[in-house]
């Protein structure tokens, strides 16, 4: 094998692993759904969802007897400061706005990745880069917008939250460098579950789940949409940024609607067919840009990678 076909194995690894991450997010709306019918709060959803995700990451941890971060700290910040209010945010943003029109604000934020790379780490994108950029918020825009009068304040949380997720995705691929992405993920759970459980309390909304669609509602979401769609999604940010991985997980809206299709019974509109094909080329964008840009050097390369 070459240098240039490992370099593109290496990076396909990347892209397969982001979209292993964009296919366990997209079902997070329905199983939060099924978890809310059973009377829980955000709140204590959001504390049970990463108490059992923690306890499933740390068994595979200390089964697999796994090498720890020698540095706890960031991990310990990032989970506090970073994926916990992300994610309580979003939910108080699809309390306010359509929950539409609030995940597309939210995928406003692969194009904050892609600012804050420029700016703040001197990334200069290149130009696939920047087309794929175009491509996933029209495919975004096409597949969620509707009319309406939406409230400013929301609107403002939901451009919010994409730049919190978009800071904490550029501050992880620094910080997960050179650590196991099960262990990091442990770490960032447990401190993410201490948070929201730490409101639980405070709020009085602490409750315990009784029925077995409760508990089977609370286990999935832990492993579906959070255990393997966050240790899939760091372990891209390794190998590929975080600038493509987010790119890559635009194609998560898509594959919510077909979930819905699936399950509830929703329709594909033509819109929202138009929007997934934007998305998918823009994936293809992704793919194609360190090809064309090895074939322009003569020598193998991550066109704007890490």
């Amino acid at each position: 094998m070459t240098a240039i076909q490992a370099t593109e194995v290496h990076r396909g690894r990347g892209i397969v692993f982001a979209l292993l991450s964009a296919i366990g997010f997209s079902t997070l709306g329905l199983l939060a759904k099924l978890i809310y019918s059973e009377g829980f709060s955000v709140q204590a959803a959001l504390a049970w969802r990463f108490s059992a995700a923690a306890c499933v990451l740390w068994i595979v941890v200390l089964a697999t007897k796994r090498k720890m971060p020698a540095r706890l700290g960031p991990l310990i910040v990032l989970g506090f400061a970073g994926f916990a209010p992300q994610a309580g945010l979003y939910f108080l943003t699809v309390r306010i706005l359509d929950p539409g029109i609030a995940g597309l604000l939210l995928y406003l934020y692969p194009s904050f990745v892609v600012l804050i790379g420029l700016v703040v780490l001197r990334r200069r994108p290149g130009w696939l880069r920047l087309a794929a950029v175009a491509l996933s918020l029209a495919g975004c825009f096409i597949t969620f917008w509707k009319a309406g009068n939406y409230p400013t304040g929301g609107v403002l949380l939901g451009i919010v939250v994409a730049i919190v997720y978009a800071v904490y995705l550029v501050a992880s691929e620094k910080i997960l460098a050179d650590i196991d992405p099960i262990a990091a993920t442990a770490v960032v759970m447990t401190a993410a579950a201490i948070v929201y459980w730490t409101v639980s309390v405070a709020t009085g909304e602490v409750k315990v789940p009784s029925t077995a669609r409760a508990i089977g509602g609370i286990l999935s979401v832990a492993l579906f949409a959070t255990v393997l769609p966050v240790t899939t999604l760091f372990a891209s940010m390794r190998i590929i940024g975080a600038a493509d991985a987010s790119l890559v997980s635009t194609l998560e809206p898509v594959l919510t609607i077909i979930w819905s299709s699936i399950l509830i019974g929703e329709r594909f509109g033509p819109m929202q067919i138009v929007g997934g094909t934007l998305i998918l080329l823009a994936v293809l964008a992704i793919d194609l840009a360190p090809r064309i840009a090895s074939l322009g050097r003569g020598r193998p390369g991550l066109s704007g990678g890490r």
